[in-house]
């Protein structure tokens, strides 16, 4: 073979093998850790699940075709979540969706490497996930809630509702940095409403009987969620525990209404879920976690549970239903 067509040999082949390591890199299956607070067979939990699984097949990635899924539920035990998160580091996934600060919280302690994709969050910015909305920085961006402001808001509609409240029982977590700041929001805003707090810190499911019975003997009128992994995944006992004691529960998740509390004002949690499979899909196509702004909601939804008003002797003002996305009969 003659100089220059050895050459030309060369040539061509340094030229496609980028492209052939491109095109593989294009064509390989990815592997999306599951990081979730929930029990599996919860309907909300699978109903955030199919929405977020929904959104990324619009984009083109399916399970079992070029992206594997890794699914990791507490089961109802929110202290599983290091020991999940390191599960999913150690198997060295693409990718890392969280739901919630707690669960957020776990990943980045798990690893600074792997791109974390959070979805419900509700400051990213006072839990140190992030720098700013902007520029997050570091291997987390995704959806937040950022809805610490709309607690003062809650409060208000509810004190419509209860023109007569005085005492408000607020359950929280310590272990929950977006919860923390919701619970600041309601002391501040409180004095304007006439209302005295009495704050009840949860550490384990157990602990919510114990809330509502210190929330009984403070003479408490109602009870405030926040939202922490253990109220979601015991929203049913919290409707149970306010029937029980007749008091009136006011939450920010939709799905605490649809299960029975009074009324619920806050983002859409589907939504959520939505806005993270575009992280995700980006994430997959070479973005860095770092360049991609986060996304803030922009979608409120007012919930108002009649049947819960009735049960507990209470009428809704006509001005509260009115603004109401949704009345549950």
């Amino acid at each position: 073979m003659k100089r220059r067509s050895v050459l030309v040999v060369l040539g061509s082949a340094a030229t496609g093998w980028p492209l052939v390591a491109r095109a593989q890199q294009r064509d390989r299956v990815r592997r999306l850790g599951f990081l979730l607070p929930y029990i599996q067979t919860d309907p909300q939990a699978q109903a955030r699940v199919s929405a977020f699984t929904a959104a990324l097949q619009e984009r083109g990635w399916t399970d079992g075709r070029n992206v594997r899924f890794e699914f990791r539920y507490t089961e109802g035990q929110p202290n599983r979540l290091p020991a999940l998160a390191a599960d999913l580091a150690q198997r060295n996934v693409d990718v890392i969706l969280t739901a919630g600060t707690e669960s957020t919280d776990a990943a980045r302690k798990a690893t600074k490497a792997i791109p974390i994709v959070m979805a419900a969050v509700g400051d990213p910015i006072a839990a140190g996930f992030i720098a700013s909305l902007a520029r997050p920085g570091g291997n987390i961006t995704g959806a937040s809630l950022l809805a610490t402001e709309l607690t003062a808001k809650r409060l208000q509609l509810l004190k419509e509702i209860l023109p007569a409240l005085t005492r408000l029982a607020v359950l929280w977590s310590g272990a929950n940095a977006s919860v923390i700041q919701k619970l600041k929001q309601i002391q501040a805003a409180a004095p304007q409403f006439g209302v005295q707090l009495h704050a009840f810190e949860l550490r384990v499911p157990d602990d919510l009987d114990k809330a509502f019975e210190s929330a009984v003997q403070f003479g408490a009128q109602a009870v405030m969620t926040t939202e922490d992994a253990i109220q979601i995944t015991h929203r049913a006992r919290v409707v149970e525990l306010g029937k029980r004691h007749m008091m009136p529960v006011a939450s920010e998740f939709g799905e605490f209404a649809q299960a029975g509390t009074l009324m619920s004002f806050g983002p859409s949690i589907l939504d959520q879920f939505r806005y993270a499979a575009s992280y995700v899909d980006k994430l997959f196509k070479g973005a860095r976690p770092s360049d991609l702004p986060v996304e803030q909601a922009t979608r409120f939804e007012l919930i108002v549970n009649l049947k819960t008003a009735k049960a507990l002797g209470l009428t809704i003002p006509p001005s509260v239903l009115s603004r109401a996305d949704e009345v549950i009969q």
